[in-house]
């Protein structure tokens, strides 16, 4: 009876082990909130993808007033375009409303750290061929 009586308090001392192990890294999030100050500066546009190539210049400025503008230059056709708009950050969902358009454009930052960001398109998963205007990889501005 003792030998029964060990073996089951040792079984559920590993359950109970085992329970608060799980439950200690399900409370932890591996994705952090993202803090605005962070985001505010001069953003490049890019992709190391080989099967994307841009003909051009996607430039994201963030302002600390909430405001953000685009710059774009199209290389081919040398047109160049700017828009400007405010700004959401609720956790790690970034929300553009621009200037001239109803429709807010809502994007969740998927990948961040103090030279680097990745959006990816509300709605929409990562897959080859999204780059563009699903998925979206930047590059703070030097000097920054």
């Amino acid at each position: 009876i003792l030998l029964y009586h060990q073996q089951n308090t040792s079984l559920m001392k590993k359950i109970l082990f085992l329970l608060t192990t799980i439950m200690l890294f399900s409370s932890c999030s591996k994705d952090e909130d993202i803090n605005i100050t962070n985001l505010v500066g001069t953003w490049d546009e890019c992709y190391d993808n080989p099967y994307f190539i841009m003909d051009g210049t996607v430039e994201y400025a963030f302002y600390e007033n909430g405001t953000y503008q685009v710059y774009s230059y199209d290389a081919l056709s040398h047109m160049e375009y700017t828009r400007t708009g405010t700004y959401v950050l609720q956790n790690n969902l970034l929300i553009l409303n621009t200037e001239h358009s109803e429709k807010a454009l809502r994007y969740h930052i998927v990948w961040f750290n103090e030279n680097e960001m990745a959006w990816q398109k509300e709605g929409t998963e990562y897959s080859e061929g999204s780059l563009g205007s699903d998925y979206k990889h930047f590059k703070r501005k030097k000097g920054e």
